[in-house]
């Protein structure tokens, strides 16, 4: 008989509280087996290009994932555990030496960060992530991505991120500022992006969305290898609501302001490691610029939603402002890359240009909807 470890026991606390959510909510997921089977196939044969042999690939990949994965838990959902796993390859591959990889999973937190949890009875800490992190980085991405004028050049679109053009592009083709719209008011208000109507953008552009959420992903995710790497040892441990848990509270780990930078930093250095070879510096720098204008959306959208006022949510006990965290990995890339870093840095400057320009269109929307008595989410509230 096998020896529990310490990571084991980690881990059937995870799923124990998976289930204990699942169950609260009425939202089983589709197992491994004829249900999950019948989940996949229903969901890949409405998207497009995919064939039934590509199906069915995908059905057994679930079923089994890598041998070199922990097993997905039974309340996991299947979706988040295959991407979450994926993600942790690339930067596993990205890697000189041999990093641990820390016990993962995903939950209803809140929080865009990842938030770190200490499991009873043992030393090993759960890295949780936002379950619908995977769902709002999508939608956010492509409506950033339909932000940005373009244009054919022979077999290619090219993208401008002229504020200028930008502004004008928004004007005359409102869909990015609805598709916008759409995700951070199902965030906001239910708590769910899935909630937001799903869509296929035209090719170019959904290409250029994929590459911004995969820089956004691979940086929350190195985040926290960041914290692996550099050895960090826990500053801080308090009591943190988990809605749906049986015990209403967890334990959650914090970390000192000065670990978070450095975390930041070595999972800007990741993310570009694992997609500079692809798509050079400029791109996975993008998406990390995404991840702190993500940030900052939801900073100021609750607040606005419960008080009317424009300001920033109450400032967090363990990250700094996502500013404060823009203006470090900005430098860092200037000490790393010199003169190379210019073009990265004014792809950067865009991305938040064009995301405030998003947000100036749907502020007013949720002012209107504070003065109407909407409220957000229970889990943007649970801990303020």
């Amino acid at each position: 008989m096998a020896t529990e470890t310490d990571e084991d026991r980690a881990r059937a606390f995870l799923w124990e509280l998976q289930a204990q959510i699942a169950q609260a909510g009425g939202r089983r997921q589709p197992r491994q087996g004829a249900r999950w089977n019948e989940f996949v196939l229903e969901t890949g044969r409405g998207m497009p290009g995919l064939s039934e042999e590509q199906l069915q690939q995908v059905v057994q990949f679930g079923a089994t994932g890598q041998e070199h994965w922990p097993p997905c838990g039974p309340d996991e959902h299947p979706g988040g555990y295959l991407v979450i796993h994926m993600l942790a390859d690339r930067l596993e591959a990205s890697l000189p030496d041999t990093v641990p990889r820390p016990v993962l999973g995903m939950m209803a937190t809140g929080e865009i960060n990842a938030v770190t949890l200490l499991a009873p009875d043992s030393r090993t800490h759960l890295v949780v992530f936002e379950d619908e992190l995977l769902n709002f980085a999508n939608l956010f991405s492509k409506a950033v991505a339909l932000a940005m004028p373009h244009e054919r050049v022979g077999d290619q679109l090219a993208f401008s991120v002229d504020i200028d053009r930008v502004r004008r592009h928004v004007r005359e083709s409102p869909e990015a500022v609805r598709r916008f719209r759409e995700v951070v008011l199902a965030y906001l208000l239910e708590g769910r992006p899935s909630r937001a109507p799903q869509y296929f953008a035209p090719e170019g552009i959904s290409n250029m969305g994929a590459i911004l959420r995969e820089g956004m992903e691979l940086f929350v995710l190195g985040h926290e290898y960041g914290h692996v790497m550099a050895e960090h040892v826990a500053d801080r441990k308090s009591r943190r609501r988990m809605l749906g848990t049986a015990e209403g509270e967890v334990t959650e780990v914090g970390w000192k302001w000065e670990q978070e930078v450095v975390a930041d930093l070595l999972g800007w250095n990741l993310s570009l490691g694992a997609m500079s070879g692809q798509y050079g510096a400029a791109l996975p720098h993008a998406g990390v610029e995404l991840f702190f204008s993500a940030c900052e959306i939801l900073e100021r959208a609750v607040p606005l939603l419960v008080t009317g006022e424009n300001a920033p949510r109450r400032e967090s006990p363990t990250h700094p402002p996502a500013a404060l965290r823009r203006d470090l990995v900005r430098t860092h890339a200037r000490a790393r890359l010199e003169d190379d870093a210019e073009p990265l840095l004014e792809l950067g400057t865009a991305i938040k240009e064009i995301v405030d320009v998003l947000w100036e269109q749907t502020a007013p929307v949720i002012a209107d909807l504070h003065r109407q008595g909407a409220v957000p989410d229970a889990r943007w509230t649970a801990n303020l």
